[in-house]
């Protein structure tokens, strides 16, 4: 048994006995992993999954620690969204975490259900709508965090029977940040790939970027076929009249809760977070401090796009050894630094 400090989502330092767990968590791709541990806290006994960057897999350590920054701010967001209260099911919880360690880590509630890829065409007929209309409210309260998630697929949402859980922040990026390469084919969107098609444009991230893989996920999951053809629609009356526009640009896709009106389900969308001037302040001091300290880690980060959410975003992408834990551990204090701020602590 040992002992594990950490930060829950609201700030406050918590101090737990840890037993990892027999049952095994489903392998991350490298530059990640993740293990199953039990939180003995004072009241209660928590099961957990623990996901940590390894040195080795594309990008190594950095890349980790990169990814690790997704989880970690994409639910803080979320937690930030819901006032305190136990945001939806329907995205994985983040219950902690410490990046003022030499080995960071986030803390996140365990996987419900199984990856849709062993359901695609097999779905039964009583759950399809409840997987639509979990699906679009989980990208819609996305959407109100201000988060794009960048990386929906089958091996990203689960299903448990009755509703959806998102998986894998570790590509998200924040709304009105500049897009890069994110996701895998048939899901990435063509302002996610490495070479946009002719007449698309790279821009920023917008509310939408999800849609084009919750869309053509829906499709997938119901019919057992990949979307990628628009003729596929016409015989399908029900999912051309919800998928309409879904494979367009951005600027002319539907929006999660138009979906969700075309679905009969429409339903007061969570009050999106407001720009908040703290989280300004502390963004741009970590990018300052980390500049000064380590400035072949990270590039100044550019001006920020006149969104009406704060336009933060994780560091940069710049290649690090993957031997420097120590740079990696005065960065770490930074990040605790920014998001110290962003909770008002």
């Amino acid at each position: 048994m040992n002992r594990l400090r950490y930060y829950d989502v609201h700030g406050a330092s918590i101090d737990a006995k840890t037993v990892e767990a027999d049952e095994a968590e489903p392998p991350l791709r490298p530059p990640l992993e993740a293990v199953r541990l039990h939180l003995e806290l004072p009241d209660r006994t928590v099961a957990v999954r623990c996901v940590r960057p390894v040195g080795r897999g594309p990008g190594g350590l950095a890349a980790g620690c990169r990814q690790l920054d997704g989880e970690i701010l994409a639910g803080l967001r979320l937690a930030r969204l819901c006032d305190g209260r136990p945001y939806p099911r329907t995205v994985s919880r983040l219950v902690g975490y410490d990046a003022d360690v030499a080995e960071p880590f986030a803390l996140l509630e365990p996987l419900r259900g199984i990856e849709v890829e062993s359901l695609a065409g097999t779905l039964p007929t009583e759950q399809r709508r409840r997987f639509q209309v979990g699906l679009l409210r989980a990208v819609r309260l996305l959407n109100a965090a201000g988060v794009a998630h960048r990386g929906i697929g089958p091996g990203t949402v689960r299903w448990d029977g009755d509703d959806v859980q998102i998986t894998d922040f570790s590509q998200a990026a924040l709304i009105g940040a500049p897009r890069t390469v994110a996701g895998t084919m048939p899901w990435q969107a063509p302002e996610q790939r490495p070479e946009t098609p002719p007449g698309w444009r790279r821009g920023d991230v917008g509310p939408n970027d999800d849609i084009w893989a919750a869309g053509r996920l829906i499709f997938y999951v119901l019919t057992g076929e990949e979307l990628d053809d628009r003729a596929k629609l016409a015989d399908r009356p029900e999912l051309e009249t919800l998928l309409a526009d879904v494979i367009e640009r951005p600027e002319r896709r539907p929006d999660a809760q138009t979906l969700l009106r075309r679905l009969g389900e429409a339903d007061p969308p969570p009050r999106p977070l407001a720009t908040d001037p703290s989280f300004a302040r502390g963004r741009a001091e970590f990018f300052a401090q980390r500049q000064r300290k380590h400035p072949h880690t990270a590039r100044s980060p550019e001006p920020e796009a006149p969104v009406t959410r704060p336009a933060e975003r994780p560091p940069d992408d710049t290649a690090v050894s993957d031997k420097s834990w120590m740079l990696w551990a005065g960065v770490a204090v930074l990040i605790v630094v920014a998001v110290s701020l962003v909770l008002g602590r």
